[in-house]
C-alpha cells in the first residue's frame, strides 16, 4: 500500500494535483485541536502509519536511524511506548496519527487508528481509573477535575499524563486536567484556523514529524516551526525544514542573521559551522496567509539524527541562531 501511495503522490506532483502544502497531513492534524488553550504555545505532531509502513521498527538495522521519527508526536509519553501497551492497552505504535499540546502542567496527547477500545478501558479500571464525564465525553479518569496525584507511577516516566483519558474505537485522548483534553480533543476555532499557525504549515510542507512552538517569554519571533520531510524509502538523504515566522518589522534582520549564522560552513563567532550536519542548507521566505516566514531546508548527512532540526529547538539554538546582534 505505502508504495502505491508514494507512486501516486509523485504522479499527483508532476500532473500538477499535488495537495495544498501541509494538507493531508500536518494541516488536517492541526484542524483537529482548538486554537484556544495549550497547543498555542506547542504542538508536536508524527505519523506513526507512515514510519510503520516504511518497515521503521526496534531491531532493523537499516531503519534505526529513523526510530527517533516514529515517536514524534507522542511528547513526553515517547519514552513509555514500549511499555504503554502491557500496562494500558494503549498502543500509539499502531496509530495513523499522534498529536501532542502543551507544556507541563498543560500537556494533552492523542492519537487517532482503530483502537481496542475495551483492552484499554478494561486495563485502566484494573489500575484504578473511574468512570467521569470528561469533557462532555465519556472517559475514564483517576481524580476528578484537576486533581493530580503525582505519587501514581503506572509504568516509569508517566504519572498524571493519563490522569484523564477519552477512548473511542478511533481515538484515545488523554490529559492530567479537563482543559487541555478539551484542547486535544477539538473547538469551535481549530489551529489550522489561526493565521500564523496556519501560515507554519504552508511553510514545513509535507512533513510527517513537526513541532510548532512560540518563544517563552515572547521575543519578535511569534512561532517557530521544525520538521522532517517525508521521505520514500529508507535509503533517503533526511531532510529537516526550519521555519520562523518574525514580526514584520523585525523580518529583514532576523532573515539577515540566520542566513549568515545557519550555513555549511562558517565561523565559530557567528554561530557555527553546519557542514558536519548538513550537506546542503539553503534559505527562503515563503508567503502564506498574509504572513512572510523565514524557511531553512537542511539534507543532512548520513550520521546526524534525523530529528537533528527538533535538537536544535529544544537546545535553544534557534533561538540564538535567529537574535540578531546588538
Amino acid at each position: 500500500m505505502r508504495k502505491v501511495g508514494v507512486a501516486l503522490t509523485a504522479l499527483l506532483v508532476l500532473t500538477g494535483c499535488a495537495e495544498k502544502p501541509g494538507e493531508g497531513g500536518l494541516r488536517d492534524a492541526m484542524a483537529t485541536v482548538s486554537a484556544e488553550g495549550p497547543a498555542a504555545a506547542y504542538f508536536e505532531y508524527g505519523e506513526p502509519s507512515w514510519w510503520r509502513d516504511l518497515g521503521v521498527e526496534p531491531g532493523s538495522p537499516e531503519a534505526r536511524r529513523w526510530l527517533p521519527a516514529a515517536v514524534s508526536g507522542l511528547g513526553s509519553l515517547a519514552t513509555a511506548a514500549d511499555a504503554l501497551p502491557k500496562a494500558t492497552g494503549l498502543t500509539p505504535a499502531t496509530g495513523t496519527r499522534a498529536i501532542s499540546i502543551g507544556a507541563p502542567p498543560h500537556q494533552a496527547f492523542r492519537y487517532d487508528g482503530d483502537i481496542q477500545a475495551d483492552d484499554v478501558r478494561t486495563k485502566l479500571t484494573a489500575l484504578g481509573a473511574k468512570p467521569r464525564d470528561l469533557a462532555g465525553h465519556e472517559g475514564l479518569s483517576f481524580a476528578p477535575g484537576n486533581e493530580i496525584d503525582l505519587s501514581r507511577v503506572i509504568v516509569p516516566g508517566v504519572t498524571n499524563q493519563l490522569n484523564q483519558v477519552v477512548i473511542t474505537d478511533t481515538q484515545v485522548a488523554t490529559a492530567s486536567a479537563p482543559d487541555p483534553l478539551a484542547a486535544v480533543l477539538g473547538g469551535d476555532s481549530t489551529l489550522a484556523d489561526n493565521p500564523p499557525h496556519a501560515a507554519m504549515a504552508t511553510c514545513l510542507g509535507d512533513v510527517a514529524a513537526a513541532t510548532i512552538m512560540a518563544p517563552s517569554p515572547a521575543t519578535t519571533i511569534t512561532l517557530y516551526g521544525v520538521g522532517l520531510r517525508r521521505p520514500s524509502g529508507l535509503n533517503d538523504q533526511p531532510v529537516n525544514v526550519i521555519c520562523v515566522l518574525p514580526s514584520p518589522s523585525a523580518t529583514a534582520d532576523v532573515e539577515r542573521t540566520l542566513t549568515a549564522r545557519l550555513t555549511p560552513a562558517g565561523n565559530m563567532r557567528d554561530g557555527g559551522t553546519y557542514g558536519k550536519h548538513a550537506t546542503e542548507i539553503t534559505h527562503e521566505r515563503v508567503s502564506a496567509d498574509d504572513h512572510t516566514v523565514l524557511r531553512a531546508v537542511l539534507t543532512l548527512n548520513g550520521t546526524t539524527n534525523v530529528m537533528f532540526a527538533n535538537q536544535m529547538l529544544y537546545r535553544g539554538e534557534l533561538q540564538t541562531l535567529t537574535t540578531p546582534s546588538s
